[in-house]
């Protein structure tokens, strides 16, 4: 009798053991990969997020800044057209005091801010976004460090994306009742700013059309 019971309770054999543990790993191996896609997925979203919501913020920098342009004055707004290694790479200068045009408290008097796309280094083909910082009057440069440029076009560079691989920016001109690629008028201004920035050349552009309400008005 106690014979015939233990013969019926069969072991796993080693080959059923073998198999069941590559059944588990491949199972195992699987899920990790989806996984390790999907988290890389996120990452990624959220990689492209951050870096699309710092271009969205230089955008809002400019858009403040067009907007507190004082009705009358000259050479407020200046903007030029530029290429390096074939991508855009423009600069738009705008006249503000200490503050968030400059991204400093701490300067005194007037300064030309100048957004532009510029080399890391003097020998690096990697470009950065940055603010080039020049005071209006010589005098008030003291406290501030000119480390680029020579002679009396020294100027002080804050980079603030890195890399940024292009920059392009347009002016509506409401006499001619087109876009142009340069503003060079001292005494008039463009009634809209067209900005698209590219983190990589082969990212799809941020960009925005921006109002300049001081455009509007007749000197």
């Amino acid at each position: 009798m106690s014979g015939k019971s233990n013969s019926g309770r069969r072991g796993f054999t080693l080959l059923e053991v073998i198999i069941a543990t590559m059944i588990v790993g491949m199972l195992a191996l699987t899920l990790h990969r989806f996984l390790a896609a999907h988290l890389s997925a996120v990452q990624t979203a959220t990689e492209v997020g951050d870096e699309r919501e710092a271009l969205q913020a230089i955008v809002r920098l400019v858009e403040a800044q067009l907007r507190e342009l004082p009705p009358r004055q000259e050479l407020a707004l200046e903007g030029r057209a530029f290429r390096f290694h074939g991508l855009p790479s423009d600069e738009i200068t705008w006249r503000c005091m200490a503050g968030a045009g400059v991204l400093t408290s701490a300067a005194p008097g007037e300064y030309r801010a100048t957004l532009a796309v510029q080399p890391v280094s003097e020998r690096s083909t990697e470009t950065e976004l940055g603010l080039r910082r020049q005071p209006v009057e010589t005098k008030d440069a003291n406290g501030m460090h000119f480390d680029r440029g020579g002679e009396a076009g020294k100027y002080n560079w804050l980079p603030l994306i890195r890399p940024l691989a292009a920059l392009e920016v347009q002016y509506f001109d409401a006499d001619l009742n087109v876009w142009v690629n340069a503003w060079t008028e001292p005494n008039r201004r463009p009634v809209l700013v067209k900005m698209r920035l590219w983190k990589r050349a082969g990212d799809a552009p941020v960009e925005a059309v921006l109002a300049v309400p001081s455009g509007h008005l007749k000197g």
